[in-house]
């Protein structure tokens, strides 16, 4: 933005507050490389051998620290399980996972808690597909894949609330907790919020860490069919607890079942990614290609003429654009294009939800 970087120069990191030293310098163009002495603003370049920084981070001088805002990236929308085709090749996946997500913020790799599967998320089909390459191409590390599948969600339609009350012997010792929590949605994109309406004489603030998580694994595992729950507020109403047999384990699981049953009883229900695709066909193929989108529950917002060709914007999900460049193809005699980005998680349709219920 301003100023000029030497080879050899000492940076500074706003965000990890320390300094990186800049080893070479590197001036790119496509595919070839050049190394320079120094770069000015305005010029696209490359630094070799930072250790703190990743995607989104400012380097200025450390007299005079600014940070640019941050990149918003947008919720991954697509899922595959991915394992080693050998267990020697195990740690060599986790180093290769771990690498691609410090530099890619859209790639996510988490843990089914259910299954044990390692699960890869990314914002679509070529996405997962680049993501294989390169593990392959630059980690050398070979793994199988499973297909990809939609990232739903799961969302709650009205406010409700439910208590458990956990009294059990464990190995000979008696476990005990009760605990009430009220869910109400949010506005979409809002995330997950946990309240407490309790005071530290109902519940001892000893066990509120382990009640939160138990809160924010079980919105995280599903409650519907295994997709995380977004979009809800749960508030701690009140409890009970005992100064002898009172537990960790005991509160633990008195929230995720209290949790539970009230986002049962909260009108649970689906949500699905909506793309934004823009498409650039010509004017004779437009009526096929809007018949096309309406079979794939597509929502027509814009359409505008330009030259020859016409300009579609529409919201469709992203459950109906599986091989959708083939389709288009196909439609248009290869002579339309299309790009399309996340725009928003919305409610899916009665259809879908029993579909995705008996699977």
């Amino acid at each position: 933005y301003s100023g000029r970087i030497k080879k050899g120069q000492n940076v500074f990191n706003p965000r990890s507050k320390k300094r990186e030293r800049v080893g070479r310098l590197l001036q790119l163009h496509a595919d070839s490389r050049e190394d320079v002495e120094v770069l000015y603003s305005g010029e696209i370049g490359a630094i070799t051998g930072m250790k703190d920084t990743t995607t989104g981070d400012t380097l200025c001088v450390e007299n005079a620290p600014i940070e640019m805002a941050r990149i918003r990236f947008p919720e991954p929308v697509m899922f595959m399980a991915i394992e080693p085709k050998t267990r020697v090749d195990r740690d060599k996946l986790d180093a290769a996972l771990e690498a691609l997500m410090a530099e890619d913020p859209t790639c996510v790799v988490r843990t089914d808690a259910e299954t044990g599967q390692t699960v890869l998320s990314g914002m679509g089909e070529l996405h997962l597909e680049i993501l294989k390459d390169r593990m392959l191409r630059e980690f050398a590390v070979a793994a199988n894949m499973g297909r990809p599948m939609v990232a739903y969600h799961e969302a709650i339609t009205r406010r409700a609330e439910a208590g458990h009350t956990f009294d059990r012997e464990i190995a000979g010792k008696r476990q005990f907790a009760e605990i009430r929590i009220a869910v109400e949605p949010l506005e979409r994109s809002a995330g997950v919020e946990v309240e407490w309406q309790v005071r530290s004489t109902v519940i001892p603030k000893e066990f509120r860490s382990v009640i939160e998580d138990g809160i924010r694994d079980g919105l995280a595992t599903g409650i519907l069919a295994r997709y995380p729950v977004t979009d809800v507020r749960a508030t701690v109403i009140g409890g009970t607890s005992d100064t002898e047999s009172s537990t960790d384990v005991a509160f633990r699981t008195a929230a995720v079942m209290a949790l539970r049953e009230a986002v049962m009883e909260a009108g649970p229900e689906f949500l699905e990614p909506i793309m934004a695709v823009e498409i650039v066909t010509p004017a004779e193929h437009m009526g096929d290609v809007l018949g096309d989108l309406n079979q794939r529950r597509g929502r027509v917002k814009e359409m505008q003429a330009r030259g020859a060709s016409h300009i579609i914007r529409a919201g469709v999900p992203l459950a109906e654009l599986f091989g959708y460049a083939t389709a288009i193809r196909s439609l248009t005699k290869g002579r339309a294009s299309y790009t399309m980005e996340p725009e928003l998680f919305d409610l899916v349709p009665k259809a879908v939800r029993e579909e995705l219920l008996n699977r």
